[in-house]
C-alpha cells in the first residue's frame, strides 16, 4: 500500500539523531511501491523565512526479499539561521527466513548541521524478530564514522536495539511506538536512545490524522548541543 503523507505543521524541535526506519518496513504484497513528499514554505516581513522538505522512499518485495531505500532533506532558514539543515539516504536489504525472522543489513549517510554534524556514515547487520505482543524487536550491530564540526572525528561501532509496536486503543483509533537505543560497544554508557510515539485517528477509509511525538537523548553530542532534543509534528496521512 503506497502512502502520501502530507505535513500541516512542523515546529523546529529537532529530532535527527537516531532516524526511525522502521515505519517504512511495514509489510507489502506489491512488488514495488513507494512514496515521496516535497514542501515548500516561503514568508517575507521583516526578514525572509522558507523551509523545503523532500521526503521520498521505494520499496521493493519479491519472495523473501525486501530492499528499501529512503532520501530525505530538510532545510529551514529564517534570515541569516537555520532552523534546520539535515539529509539523510538509507538503503537496507532484508531477508525474510519466515513471517517471524529477517536478517537486515544496511547502509546510511546523514548530516545534520544544526546539531553540528557534518556527515555520519554507517553499515550494520542485524536480525529482526516478530512477536504477537511486543511487536517488531530488532538487534544489530554498526560500524559508524562520524565528523562533527570543529574537525572532530568519532569512529565508533554500536550495538542497535529498536522495538516497534502497534495497537488499537478504540476501535480504528491505533497507536503507533518506535524505540531506540544505541549504546556504544565498548562504552555503554556513551548511547543514544530515541522515542518516536504516533496517535493515528482516522477519518475516512483512506484518509488519517496522525500526532507524533519524537524525542531524542544523546549522552554524548556535539560541542554547544544539548542531550535532549524533541519535535512535535501532526499530519494528513492519505493511503491508496
Amino acid at each position: 500500500m503506497n502512502k502520501l503523507l502530507i505535513i500541516l505543521l512542523f515546529p523546529s524541535f529537532i529530532f535527527s539523531q537516531i532516524i526511525n526506519i522502521e515505519t517504512k518496513e511495514e509489510s507489502n504484497k506489491n512488488v514495488l511501491s513507494g512514496a515521496t513528499e516535497i514542501e515548500f514554505d516561503y514568508n517575507k516581513s521583516t526578514e525572509t523565512d522558507w523551509e523545503f522538505i523532500n521526503s521520498s522512499y521505494l520499496r521493493w518485495n519479491i519472495d523473501f526479499l525486501t530492499i528499501l531505500f529512503i532520501n530525505e532533506i530538510d532545510l529551514n532558514r529564517a534570515g541569516d539561521e537555520d532552523f534546520a539543515n539535515d539529509g539523510f539516504q538509507h538503503l537496507r536489504v532484508i531477508y525474510h527466513i519466515n513471517d517471524n525472522f529477517a536478517i537486515e543489513s544496511f547502509i546510511q549517510n546523514q548530516h545534520d548541521l544544526v546539531h553540528n554534524i557534518e556527515n555520519r556514515k554507517l553499515a550494520g547487520l542485524g536480525l529482526s524478530k516478530v512477536f504477537s505482543k511486543l511487536g517488531i524487536v530488532g538487534f544489530s550491530t554498526f560500524y559508524e564514522h562520524e565528523e562533527l564540526v570543529g574537525d572532530v572525528i568519532n569512529y565508533d561501532f554500536r550495538l542497535n536495539f529498536y522495538n516497534r509496536l502497534v495497537f488499537e486503543i478504540f476501535e480504528k483509533l491505533t497507536f503507533s511506538n518506535v524505540l531506540y537505543f544505541q549504546p556504544k560497544l565498548e562504552d555503554f554508557f556513551d548511547f543514544r536512545l530515541a522515542l518516536e510515539a504516533t496517535l493515528i485517528i482516522p477519518l475516512s477509509e483512506k484518509l488519517s490524522f496522525n500526532n507524533s511525538l519524537s524525542l531524542s537523548h544523546d549522552s554524548s553530542p556535539a560541542f554547544e548541543i544539548p542531550n535532549t532534543t524533541y519535535q512535535f509534528k501532526n499530519s494528513l496521512k492519505y493511503e491508496f
